[in-house]
């Protein structure tokens, strides 16, 4: 196991400058590992780069770093003065991989106090289950010989004698394989001898958990129908239990395990079988086993199926009788079943799916059984049911959650009539169909899905929608509704107020600026506007400091030392695409400049003007003389952000569009930032005295028809819409 220790320290060192702050406490992180032989050196891993999360007492990260060895004494963490936990990890966390432990670990709650050092530690393990194979003695008789590994939920791991370049999921047989945790693990041997004949068993363990090693080891005997074994090592807590398990390899051909179905049903295996919504004519699966039947495991991993009451594992022989009455309840009946685990007298099973089969909506399914004898031979039937439509095409669903857009999806039937897939909408109020343009329809002939992103939809609106072919119209309709096109007072910046110091109207409390003092300091309006009134921006020297003329929803908090305190934001729950409006620029060069800018003294000032929105819980404290800002780039509460930055001289009005990067489009925003300053690093007290910003006009879009077909894709370049 890694040892990760934690400190909170106090924020001092002989080559940085301290501000003290009773509210703030600081947390720095170093890794060590003991001297003891563990599970890391035994998972063949070298040195460890951990990710760091902090939470608070509520549970939310409050801070990250990506990794644990750029927190130094020189860089700790800031935090508040409060209770917190830490976890780690290291490793990508997957369902099963080979090559890729995954570590992890949380510690237990500390609290982080003002001037005063707190020691946390976090002790990360290994989170996964190890699974290697060995194969001693002499294979020559055999050509190929693999085993695939399985903890019953995605995709199965493959030790092979011949992998497959590039394969993920398969390796040479000296491979480690990590899976996560789901209390079980399944093997499949196959081998493949020099004569063609062909050869698999199989085998479940139970109780199965993180930091086990299950070493897989698998002997011939003397003779091909000699006994086999392999042997598990299980690594649990640094030490190792040894458990034998028995195989018999039967190598012969003679009265192998089958599987057939009835002559009307005519399923094989691996292969889609159609089926009409809602017939019930027989469908029978019979498994047969002339030496008897030990199992028979039946799996899937459909949620439709699962809803239905078909577990998504289970095995039959030895079943409860809750659990074949629950099989009963979702249409399944099963005969000739054996009641124990092993039973040679037991040699037909035949699992009646009519009912369920009956009962499934449009749509693919596919169920797993696995038959295995007494002799631990066994045969996979992979029932793929394809139930069909009786129309051309039907409605799926609409996604949304956007003001003016959605995207549709339907899925069709019948090859032949995919030319002619569209699909038809109306307002739910609305008598007449609207047909969407055939052109705009995207269709995957592979899943036989079809879809359209639908533009130029009324915001806060109910609509229904139908998927149609040029012979099937009236089908099935599904019901969806555009979200809300939210604004803000005063985006023309036509209303001033309190001697016109403020762009609000009398009652509103949307925008403000660093004015105080009742002076106006570097924000006033003007009727130099595109329309009515605009809002002037202009950077001066005020108490012997440059102030940058600014504008912001939110606000003014308080003199700050030299400086401000602004509360950045305002209530806000619509999700707008980008932000229109008008600007001038007359920059200055650059003749005030303050650390970390400088060298930028000289240049021509830049302005900039802002849009992001946030799903804080509350407003951003801004505090200029403690260089405290809104991270643009790496906040995460930041869903989408939009800015313009320039140093253009403009004799007139410019007209702007700045595009919402989204970066994350599942996410809905709790608060609005729209921000402007005459001059871009004013909050550093640099810029150019006499920079002067105009903007006017103001406006958030919602209708990809009116942003350019880049500015639409900009907006979503990150993340899908949908």
């Amino acid at each position: 196991m890694m040892m990760v220790i934690l400190s909170a320290v106090a924020l001092a060192s002989c080559n940085q400058e301290v501000i003290q702050d009773n509210n703030y406490g600081y947390l720095g992180v170093s890794l060590d590992s003991d001297s003891s032989e563990d599970i890391l050196t035994k998972a063949d891993a070298d040195e460890l780069v951990f990710s760091v999360d902090v939470l608070n007492a509520s549970g939310n990260t409050v801070a990250s770093r990506e990794d644990h060895r750029t927190i130094t004494k020189d860089d700790p963490i800031k935090l508040q003065v409060g209770t917190y936990t830490v976890a780690a990890s290291s490793g990508e966390n997957l369902n099963a991989a080979f090559y890729n432990p995954y570590y992890e670990g949380k510690s237990d709650s500390f609290r982080i106090n003002p001037n005063k050092t707190t020691s946390v530690n976090l002790t990360c393990t290994l989170a996964n289950t190890i699974v290697s194979v060995e194969f001693p003695g002499d294979f020559s008789k055999f050509t190929d010989y693999e085993v695939a590994v399985t903890n019953g939920k995605g995709d199965k791991l493959v030790f092979s004698n011949k992998p497959q370049a590039g394969n993920k999921l398969e390796a040479p047989l000296d491979a480690k394989a990590y899976f996560a945790v789901t209390g079980t693990l399944t093997w499949e041997l196959y081998l493949k001898n020099t004569d063609g004949g062909e050869y698999h068993a199989t085998g479940t363990y139970e109780d199965v958990k993180a930091k086990q090693h299950y070493h897989l080891k698998f002997a011939m005997g003397e003779d091909e129908t000699a006994d086999g074994g392999f042997t598990i090592k299980i690594g649990l807590d640094n030490s190792w239990e040894d458990t034998e398990h028995e195989v018999i390899l039967d190598f012969s051909k003679k009265n192998m395990p089958s599987v057939t179905s009835n002559e009307g049903f005519s399923a094989v295996s691996g292969e889609s079988v159609p089926v009409p919504v809602g017939n019930d004519s027989e469908k029978v699966l019979s498994f047969k086993a002339a030496e008897g039947v030990r199992s028979l495991r039946v799996s899937h991993e459909n949620d439709a199926l699962l809803k239905k009451g078909l577990p998504n594992v289970i095995e039959l022989v030895g079943a409860t009788s809750s659990q074949m009455d629950a099989l009963k309840a979702a249409g399944i009946s099963v005969y000739d079943l054996p009641v124990k685990s092993i039973d040679a007298n037991s040699k037909n099973i035949e699992v009646d799916l009519t009912g369920l089969i009956a009962s499934l909506e449009v749509g693919s399914y596919g169920i797993d059984f696995t038959f295995i004898d007494t002799k631990g031979r066994y045969d996979v039937f992979e029932l793929m049911v394809e139930v069909i439509s009786d129309v051309d095409a039907e409605a799926v669903a609409a996604r949304t959650g956007w003001a003016a857009f959605a995207q549709l999806e339907g899925r069709f039937f019948v090859d032949s009539k995919k030319d002619v897939l569209t699909f038809q909408y109306k307002k739910a109020s609305a008598s007449e169909w609207i047909e969407v343009d055939c052109s705009e329809i995207n269709v995957n002939t592979a899943s036989k899905r079809y879809s359209t992103i639908l533009f130029g939809l009324e915001p806060d609106t109910e609509y229904v929608f139908r998927a149609v072919s040029d012979v099937d119209k009236d089908t099935k309709q599904i019901s969806f509704a555009t979200a809300a096109a939210g604004t803000l007072h005063n985006l023309d910046f036509d209303s001033w107020t309190n001697d016109d110091q403020y762009p609000n109207a009398s009652g509103y409390d949307i925008w403000d600026s660093a004015n105080s003092s009742g002076v106006t300091i570097t924000t006033k309006p003007t009727s130099d506007a595109v329309s009515g009134k605009a809002a002037r921006l202009e950077s001066i020297t005020y108490m012997g400091m440059m102030a940058a003329g600014n504008i912001f929803t939110g606000q003014f908090a308080g003199v700050a030392g030299l400086g401000a305190k602004l509360d950045w934001g305002v209530p806000f729950n619509a999700r707008p695409i980008a932000m229109r409006g008008y600007y001038k620029y007359a920059p200055k060069k650059i003749d005030a400049a303050k650390a970390p800018y400088k060298d930028m003294k000289g240049q021509i000032d830049q302005s900039q003007i802002l849009v992001f929105l946030t799903d804080w819980s509350g407003t951003f404290r801004i505090n200029t003389s403690n260089k405290e800002f809104v991270d643009l780039d790496n906040d995460p509460g930041i869903i989408a952000l939009g800015q313009q930055n320039t140093s253009d001289t403009d004799s007139g009005y410019v007209k702007f569009t700045l595009p919402l990067v989204y970066r994350d489009a599942t996410r809905i925003p709790n608060y609005i930032v729209i921000a402007a300053a005459s001059s871009r690093y004013g909050d550093y007290f640099t810029g150019g005295v006499g920079s002067v910003l105009y903007v006017d006009e103001f406006e958030l879009i919602y209708d990809p028809a009116e942003l350019t077909e880049e500015e639409f894709n900009t907006v979503f370049s990150k993340v899908n819409p949908f």
